[in-house]
């Protein structure tokens, strides 16, 4: 038997820092979703592991991972969705408050070959790496390679039950996590080669009266290793993952049907089961059979004849779906966010709200929330809507792009009654300035792979703010957020 251990967070992560720019909203939780099946595809026994909240390591150093951002509610809002869906999927989810997901891995990972099961550990973290033997697997996340204790030492020049001092050493920039100063992969690499393990390292060290040249370490290499003895037992708790998570792995144990990842297609058609048509045999003499003709269906008997008032349908029945109470919108906003093609909103509260926005527009309910975006957690309209409503309000004589390039976009408005039309361009250089958030993320932004309707959409959405502010006043479109 082999279990698939998945660390869903290290997944959502990954998708998260990738998928910034993607108009779906959702973009991460159907994308984590889709990821998982595919790795669960085929695999009778599947686990999923994910964090909790802070862990144990954030009360053993207020340090722990302090550099990171807050963690972002819309990115644990992704991973929430997503937990939902593979739960209807039937998949066993495992998150334990204190213990992180790879403490998680970690114990069940003990438990299975403790109990004659192979494992396979699907993550992109490199303590989990530790973990490692003729049992267990690594598969990476980032390139899809399977590590052995063989393939782990080719990579980094320890073995797998080195890794804790490894990372230890070398310590973690992603967790905050302070190394010993001076020493990097190699130097880590070498010391656990020609020593073993820190103790032992240490022990020769003082057998030596804690003479460098005798351990053959330059004078700089042992004070900063006399340095971090002290802050070595807090570093190796930190580094080192617990086996003693209390979750039940009997489910994981139990066959659950693998389904193909080729059958979650969206595009795949959902059949009922076929009926079976009864079968009556022919005369000896004939070996074919036909099916009995199928019954026809008993109706119910017509009841007693009664006058009736006939009351007229409207033509307008496609309006018959727009809400026209309050309660109405209500419950249609809870449709739709149950729904999950709406879950960025956070609530269904937030569809409401973003339904009744429209309204004051003119939109209609699914209109509203097509048209409207969730950007840094508010609602934000389309360049294009923005156009639109300047030139419905009939306020304006034209509303025209009069040159478009990949450097420069440039729009020409005029406002009835008014002698003279506005012309505004934006250029690249102009959105380079505005643009904070360094050149990575610019390289991954709207701005570096459709240049020109970026420009298109900036340039539009100032002029008709300018021109159109009573129409526009506290209206922004999506492309005016970087």
């Amino acid at each position: 038997m082999e279990v698939v251990l998945i660390d869903l967070h290290a997944i959502a992560h990954m998708l998260w820092h990738v998928s910034g720019s993607d108009p779906n909203p959702d973009a991460v939780s159907v994308k984590t979703v889709e990821r998982v099946r595919a790795l669960a595809s085929n695999q009778p026994h599947v686990a999923i592991c994910t964090d909790s909240g802070k862990s144990f390591r954030h009360e053993l150093s207020a340090e722990y991972k302090a550099t990171r951002p807050e963690s972002d509610a819309a990115l644990q809002h992704q991973i929430a969705e997503a937990i939902d869906v593979l739960k209807e999927d039937g998949f066993p989810i495992y998150a334990v408050k204190g213990f992180e997901s790879d403490d998680l891995i970690a114990t069940a990972a003990a438990y299975l070959t403790e109990h004659q099961v192979d494992v396979t550990i699907v993550t992109s973290d490199k303590d989990l790496l530790a973990l490692v033997n003729e049992h267990v697997t690594v598969k990476s996340l980032r390139d899809g390679s399977l590590l052995t204790p063989q393939a782990v030492h080719d990579k980094f020049g320890v073995w797998p039950v080195q890794i804790p001092d490894y990372l230890a050493l070398v310590g973690d920039t992603s967790d905050n996590i302070q190394g010993a100063k001076g020493i990097g992969p190699k130097t880590a690499a070498r010391l656990l080669a020609e020593h073993g393990s820190l103790d032992a390292m240490y022990a020769q060290y003082s057998a030596n009266g804690n003479a460098p040249f005798h351990l053959g370490f330059t004078p700089a290499l042992a004070t900063n290793l006399r340095e971090f003895r002290k802050r070595l037992p807090l570093v190796r708790q930190l580094v080192t993952l617990r086996t003693d998570a209390p979750i039940n792995l009997e489910p994981v144990l139990n066959h659950r049907i693998a389904v193909n990842a080729n059958d979650f297609h969206e595009g795949a058609p959902m059949l009922p089961d076929a009926e079976i048509e009864p079968q009556v045999p022919l005369p000896e003499d004939d070996d074919r059979s036909i099916p009995l003709p199928t019954p026809e269906p008993q109706l119910p008997p017509m009841p007693a004849a009664r006058s009736l008032e006939l009351v007229p349908t409207t033509t307008e029945w496609d309006r018959q779906l727009e809400p026209r109470s309050i309660h109405e919108a209500k419950q249609l906003a809870q449709d739709l966010f149950a729904s999950r093609l709406f879950s960025a909103y956070g609530h269904p509260a937030g569809v409401l709200a973003t339904i009744l926005a429209g309204r004051e527009l003119g939109l209609p309910a699914i209109a509203s929330l097509r048209a409207f975006h969730i950007i840094d957690g508010k609602p934000t309209m389309s360049a294009s809507l923005l156009r639109a409503l300047v030139l419905r309000s009939g306020l304006a004589e034209y509303f025209i792009c009069t040159a478009r390039t990949d450097t420069a976009a440039t729009f020409t408005t005029k406002r009835k009654g008014d002698p003279n039309d506005v012309t505004l361009t934006y250029t690249l250089e102009e959105a380079r300035i505005a643009w904070s958030k360094g050149d990575e993320a610019w390289k991954k932004s709207g701005w570096a792979r459709n240049c020109a309707d970026m420009l298109v959409a900036r340039s539009s959405s100032k002029l008709a703010r300018l021109v159109y502010a009573d129409i526009l006043e506290g209206l922004y479109s999506t492309e005016e957020f970087d």
